[in-house]
């Protein structure tokens, strides 16, 4: 379930970034400050040392902790996304799968249809002939490979 930030809107992973930056900032200043104190101390008030000790103890837990749910805050988007990430690179491969067999059985009609314009310009030869004129010279690649195939062909 994602994280929402304000009415209803998605937690913005740079926000959380900041903010979980600034939290640890915080912990760290602390835990820093009760280091200094309980150096002081040590000397002076042996029975407040043994309290800052604790709260260092405390602090350093605070900040494992802090730090466990911003790894798990941002570890979930994180995953989210690279989960639809592999699930468009599925879609593109069905899709080029679909793609190479719609190649194929439009390469089979191209053949198809070139080899009923062989055999209608077979039917349609002797009426050239008979009228003296030369069939029109095909256009297109296919018709041009077609007329070299039939050209190569003997007989």
């Amino acid at each position: 379930m994602a994280e929402t930030h304000g009415p209803g809107g998605p937690l913005n992973p740079l926000d959380l970034l900041l903010k979980s930056q600034q939290a640890a900032l915080r912990l760290t200043s602390e835990v820093l400050r009760t280091v200094r104190d309980t150096a002081v101390d040590a000397v002076t008030q042996p029975d407040e040392l043994a309290k800052q000790v604790g709260e260092l103890a405390g602090a350093v837990a605070g900040m494992a902790t802090a730090v466990t749910g911003i790894a798990g805050a941002t570890a979930q988007p994180l995953q989210d996304f690279i989960g639809r990430q592999r699930e468009l690179a599925d879609t593109v491969h069905t899709l080029a799968e679909a793609q190479a067999e719609l190649a194929g059985v439009v390469a089979s009609l191209a053949e198809r249809h070139a080899e009923a314009v062989a055999a209608l310009e077979k039917l349609t030869a002797p009426i050239f002939a008979v009228v003296g004129t030369e069939p029109t010279p095909p256009r297109t690649r296919a018709a041009r490979k077609t007329a070299a195939a039939r050209a190569s062909r003997p007989g």
